[in-house]
């Protein structure tokens, strides 16, 4: 049983590493589900980093809480357009080929 709740621990801990990074990565050259992300990264994160993991012994909550802001520039950067200039060069065919 130890192992088992060692090996959980693990996993919490991994995911919550991972986390404020997701919103940034998942999706670059779609501007809706990059929202969508977002929004699901910012409320999971909201929710995991103020309300479940507020009193941890690790860190975990606070790479939660991180993701709420991760989630809150790509959401500001998509409502802006700040990757369009990107996204267009990039679905532009070379003028080499």
């Amino acid at each position: 049983m130890t192992y088992v709740a060692t090996g959980i621990t693990a996993v919490f801990v991994a995911v919550g590493y991972a986390w404020p990074f997701l919103p940034l990565v998942v999706y670059p050259f779609d501007r809706r589900r990059g929202m969508w992300v977002a929004a699901y990264c910012g409320a999971a994160g909201f929710l995991a980093g103020y309300v479940v993991f507020r009193y941890s012994d690790h860190a975990v909550g606070t790479f939660f809480q991180a993701s709420v802001f991760t989630s809150a520039a790509r959401i500001v950067g998509e409502l802006t357009g700040a990757g369009e200039r990107l996204r267009r060069r990039r679905a532009k065919p070379d003028a080499r080929e």
